[in-house]
């Protein structure tokens, strides 16, 4: 126990009162001492050894008595800091957590309500020439300016939930990066929170000796949550008037059961399915929500659940477009020469715009236009025409390579191919096979067939094929393979684009796939599934970027992000990068929701944005746990004060000087000497 210098000697000399007053004072008590001398002479033919034992603890109780008088009036202490406290004028950086499980309720009210409370209470203790600063999630520069308390005061009471989450060793480095600026000598910093396990991380915070930390965990009556983590489709393609199964995942963060709790769809503000789910505590469960989309392009979709008093996570936004019209280019060696049962597929169905071009009259520049290209029988890939291929596959197109009949190019095709890390063309292999295996796990192939795969199956017959070597350290799906393990059909991947290689030429002396029932859905499908892949929703808080459509549209365009009822709308950065156009939004966005993109007052997309769910998870760190994760962060100079109902300026004064034990000394003067005092009766009694 560290107690101040004087009270060891107020104690020492406390003790040693006694022993003089006994040593010195005989005169004064030399009736007492001869009384006594006759006494232990009585004593000692009774009971020598029981009548020296009472008179030593009588002694020993009148000088504890005395001793820890002497210590309560030396108020002796712990320091509950780990550092020395400067003297001179202060600076107090204070911290409020704001954020989303700040929402939760207390018997004050909010927990930001009741942080908001003791922070004033922190300034009220302060001195006039001392300056505080209110830090909150957001870190606003215009927040963080250095005021008077009554200033501070005033400014408490704009403090709003914020959809911000920070780590709190960022938080421990802004505020010290702040009271390093202050120019005071005196530099202190409080940390107002609930202390949520998931952002408790602090290994962005570098320890000083000159700032002292102090900790007021603020603690809700209850840590019950249910939140709507996320949601998705199994199928990347969403067609008009086709059923869409949407997946959602809900947990439960509580020590509570939850029963027959409904969950609402709504798009495009119009309300689509409605169900209903139970989930144990702790745990997650799937709900499959099922509904038609609307005629609209363009859905945008809302899932709403209720649950009080956390709410930022009971509803999750998704935005997607539908398929109408996926653009195809089909080049043909030449332009005479159209492939019939790739234009009966592509040119007559309705979802696809079918384009033929010839491979030696191609414009490059409209590659990007196109999901899907198709290279039907060419018999040399130009340098020219790699470079553009390679620069579309980059941009996320698709490509599909059909080998020629005969008068191949394998050389041009295997460097191709090689730029691509794709397995190279080898030669040629008449022997008649048969189709033996389906990649039934593959999306190509999903929901095709009713039961998969038999003996007696008809699958297509091959009687001549391009073999394909195959690198140990190529990475390919097979879609299709030979019953001698050659592959019919593969796909490849190049960065967020799919390649398929066919091995055999659509002709009848290759084989009778043209013919076969699996070319259909084979190649729709291939087609179907060469629309973008669509990002449902994006977090707000995490710079993510955003690729704008490409339309091909005049440059200098701006776009414009606005929300669904016009209230708020601005211009996202915009950068151009590989040829693919990037939105930034910087942050504008703080509010989760459905929105709109727009050019030149044209509807063009629509994004959904949603709060981060890490303050989700109701785990918050005791005031145990929270001294150990400084202590191990090598923080030498903190507190962590208690999360009591009780006003601040008593834990205020503990936190500037220490934990005062004058009371226990008190307490214990009292005890000795009613010891002392039942010791003397006892004694007074036994004499007579």
């Amino acid at each position: 126990m560290n107690f101040l210098f004087p009270s060891f000697l107020y104690a020492l000399s406390a003790i040693s009162i006694p022993i003089i007053i006994h040593l010195f004072n005989f005169r004064r008590y030399k009736k007492v001492y001869f009384s006594n001398v006759r006494f232990l002479k009585e004593v000692v033919q009774e009971s020598h050894s029981k009548s020296k034992l009472r008179q030593l603890l009588v002694l020993i109780c009148r000088c504890l008595v005395i001793a820890f008088l002497v210590l309560a009036f030396a108020q002796p202490f712990i320091p509950l800091k780990k550092g020395v406290t400067a003297s001179g004028a202060k600076a107090v950086s204070i911290f409020i957590d704001n954020s989303f499980s700040m929402m939760a309720v207390n018997q004050n009210g909010t927990l930001l309500d009741d942080a908001k409370n003791k922070a004033e209470q922190i300034a009220r203790s302060l001195n006039p020439a001392d300056k505080v600063q209110l830090v909150a999630q957001d870190f606003s520069a215009m927040q963080e300016r250095w005021l008077n308390k009554d200033e501070f005061i005033e400014q408490l009471k704009g403090l709003k939930i914020s959809p911000a989450s920070r780590m709190l060793g960022e938080i421990m480095a802004r505020q010290e990066d702040n009271l390093n600026h202050s120019g005071c000598p005196v530099k202190e910093a409080f940390v107002l929170s609930d202390f949520q396990k998931s952002v408790s991380e602090m290994s962005a915070y570098k320890t000083e000796q000159g700032t002292s930390e102090a900790f007021v965990p603020v603690t809700s009556e209850t840590k019950n949550n249910i939140a709507v983590d996320t949601c998705w489709f199994t199928s990347p393609v969403h067609l008009p008037g086709k059923p869409e199964q949407l997946f959602v995942k809900v947990t439960n963060y509580s020590s509570a059961e939850v029963s027959d709790k409904p969950i609402k769809l709504f798009i495009n503000g119009v309300e689509k399915a409605t169900a209903s789910f139970s989930i144990a505590p702790y745990t997650s469960s799937t709900v499959t929500l099922s509904y038609v989309p609307d005629k609209s392009i363009l859905q945008q979709g809302d899932i709403k659940i209720s649950d009080y008093p956390i709410t930022f996570d009971d509803d999750i936004f998704f935005s997607y477009k539908l398929s109408t019209n996926i653009p195809v280019l089909c080049i043909h060696t030449d332009s005479l020469k159209i492939n019939t049962s790739l234009n009966y597929l592509y040119g007559k169905d309705s979802l696809f715009t079918l384009t033929d071009a010839s491979a030696n009259h191609l414009d490059y520049s409209t590659f990007p236009l196109y999901r899907l290209i198709l290279l039907d029988e060419v018999l040399n890939i130009t340098s020219g025409m790699s470079h553009e291929l390679l620069r579309y596959l980059t941009k996320g197109g698709n490509l599909f390579i059909i080998p020629p009949t005969s008068g191949m190019d394998r050389d041009s095709y295997n460097n191709f191919l090689a730029s691509l890390n794709s397995s190279p063309i080898g030669n040629l292999d008449t022997t008649r096979l048969k189709v033996d295996k389906l990649n039934y796990e593959s999306p190509i192939y999903a929901g095709v067939f009713e039961k998969k795969q038999h003996p007696n199956m008809d699958l297509p017959v091959v009687y001549k094929h391009y073999r394909l070597l195959h690198g140990t350290h190529t990475a390919y799906e097979n879609l299709m393979k030979l019953d001698n393990g050659d592959d019919l059909l593969d796909v490849f991947q190049y960065a967020q684009s799919n390649i398929y290689l066919l091995t055999v030429s659509l002709n009848d002396a290759f084989s009778n796939f043209r013919k076969h029932a699996i070319f259909v859905p084979t190649l729709y499908n291939i087609g179907l599934f060469s629309s973008p892949q669509q990002t449902l929703y994006y977090t707000l808080g995490k710079e993510q970027p955003i690729e704008a459509p490409n339309l091909n549209l005049p440059e200098g365009t701006l776009f414009k992000i606005k929300s669904i009822s016009d209230t708020f709308s601005f211009l996202p950065e915009k950068r151009v990068i590989n040829d693919r156009a990037l939105l930034f939004i910087h942050n504008q966005i703080s509010a989760a929701g459905n929105y709109r993109l727009t050019a030149r007052d044209s509807l063009i997309s629509g994004y959904s944005f949603n709060y981060d769910r890490k303050e989700s998870q109701m785990n918050f760190l005791t005031p145990a746990a929270l001294d150990s994760l400084c202590k191990n962060a090598g923080i030498k100079n903190f507190s962590v004060l208690p999360s009591t109902g009780d006003t601040l300026p008593a834990l205020l004064s503990e936190v500037n000087r220490g934990q005062f034990y004058w009371k226990y000394c008190i307490l214990l003067a009292l005890l000795f000497l009613a010891i002392e005092i039942s010791l003397l009766k006892f004694i007074k009694m036994e004499r007579r």
